[in-house]
């Protein structure tokens, strides 16, 4: 029986690829980590990447790849775009990206003979608030009351942003923004940050994200399941 086997994982990710870039942070010394990381800011070359799998498959018995859904050909078109999806778009016309994974281990399964798996986090990756960690939600209460600090104040129109001040320590404070300058803008992964192959991030980019996930905080559970926590809660308890 052959154990061996191709993992493609779908990361959110447009045209950034922050989080898809931050599947770097499972290496460790009990974990691999993923073998290749494929970002958006990086034309994405199906030939070239079916080549790198056929040698890691030879190489190794599990083969684990991250790849953002956004992910570009050098036509333009999205790798998700060769499946046979019906496409949906969103107010600013944006796509919706879905199957970039599928295709890919489809292609891998035919083509290398191996087994393969298609893992599309999407939805997970927005409600794992299990594991959400300290720093970001302390950031996120900076953020909400600076929100309020600055509309009391009579600010409209403007949103609140995150400033990094100090790596070492992490430091970050809050500021406003022009929302009209923000919307519909992204902030790139840096070409610098990712390596010179296109299938991997750089420490430095690995050094810039980690803060981000210090220290953890504890789910409130209840019949082993996490309570979700409602504004009426928080209304009771203030009686």
């Amino acid at each position: 029986y052959d154990q061996q086997n191709v993992t493609i994982l779908e990361i959110m990710g447009r045209n950034a690829g922050w989080l898809t870039g931050a599947a770097a942070l499972a290496k460790g010394e009990d974990c691999e980590g993923p073998d290749m990381l494929f970002l958006p800011e990086v034309t994405f070359d199906v030939d070239s990447f079916m080549k790198k799998v056929e040698e890691l498959h030879k190489k190794k018995a599990s083969v684990v790849v991250a790849v953002s859904e956004g992910v570009k050909l050098a036509d333009g078109r999205y790798v998700c775009e060769l499946t046979d999806g019906i496409e949906f778009v969103d107010a600013f016309g944006h796509k919706q990206l879905t199957g970039t994974a599928r295709f890919l281990a489809e292609k891998i399964n035919r083509e290398v003979g191996c087994k393969t798996r298609a893992i599309e986090f999407n939805s997970l990756q927005r409600c794992a608030s299990h594991i959400v960690s300290r720093v970001d939600i302390t950031e996120a209460f900076q953020v909400g009351g600076a929100a309020v600090k600055e509309a009391f104040e009579g600010e409209t129109g403007k949103m609140v942003i995150l400033k990094r001040v100090s790596d070492d320590p992490y430091v970050c404070v809050t500021d406003i923004y022009d929302v009209h300058k923000v919307a519909n803008v992204e902030k790139k992964v840096p070409r610098e940050w990712i390596n010179e192959a296109g299938d991997y991030v750089t420490e430095e980019f690995v050094n810039y994200i980690r803060p981000l996930i210090q220290a953890e905080l504890t789910p409130i559970m209840t019949d082993g399941l996490p309570r979700h926590l409602y504004y009426t809660d928080v209304e009771k308890k203030q009686g």
